[in-house]
């Protein structure tokens, strides 16, 4: 089991982590741990591994060496791999990835079909989430009749639906102007201090650390250095 001084778990962490594709080094023995309920921002150039990184926690990829341990379990080395519906994860993708074909609320039960749930009881939870990310008016919208910002609370509370206690999040504030960018890390951090959300984001903007990140790994090169922002 992974912990800490004084025998707490890390929500996640990363030993000696590399993962190669073809002639490309996309990390190189990385190791971080994060704390539950803290956010850790993974700041970096372009290529630098970050949603690699993000992927490789969530058990989208597979490293090519190392482990990851979630919440203490073992969730991928050498000798294991746990199954991404297995390890309490939710993620936002860089291009959210939305369903065009299905309403918002539609987003969400869809992912709360796989949950024993009765309809009543999915109806409620559509609700609370919607009103969570501030959606509750644009339930019945297409992805493509809502704001950039709105798409992204959408992608949010879809990720939220089973009630992860990690949320990954890759690079969520790209191509967002100041006030939409403002509006999402507001989102993100409610959440994280009403749920003990731990989260992981990958950054390259420094405003976006400031605001959220009680720490940050920052990745270039195939370097690595862990700090407090200031």
């Amino acid at each position: 089991m992974a912990t800490h001084e004084g025998g707490c778990t890390f929500a996640v962490e990363v030993r000696n982590v590399s993962k190669h594709f073809g002639a490309l080094v996309a990390l190189n023995g990385l190791s971080v741990a994060v704390t539950r309920g803290e956010a850790l921002c993974l700041f970096g150039p372009s290529g630098c591994g970050k949603t690699t990184l993000l992927r490789i926690v969530a058990g989208l990829e597979r490293p090519d060496g190392g482990a990851v341990f979630i919440n203490g379990v073992e969730a991928t080395s050498p000798t294991a791999f746990l199954a991404p519906a297995a390890r309490n994860i939710g993620m936002v993708f860089q291009d959210l990835a939305l369903w065009p074909h299905m309403r918002a609320a539609r987003h969400l039960d869809f992912v709360l079909r796989a949950a024993p749930l009765t309809r009543a009881q999915r109806e409620r939870r559509i609700a609370e989430l919607l009103e969570r990310v501030s959606l509750s008016d644009r339930r019945r919208a297409y992805p493509c009749e809502l704001s950039g910002g709105q798409q992204q609370r959408l992608a949010i509370a879809r990720a939220l639906a089973h009630e992860p206690r990690v949320l990954l999040l890759d690079e969520p504030f790209a191509n967002l102007d100041a006030p939409l960018r403002d509006d999402i890390l507001d989102t993100v951090k409610g959440l994280k201090q009403e749920r003990d959300v731990t989260v992981l984001f990958a950054a390259h903007h420094p405003e976006e650390v400031t605001s959220l990140a009680d720490c940050v790994l920052e990745m270039a090169a195939g370097a690595y250095k862990v700090r407090r922002p200031t």
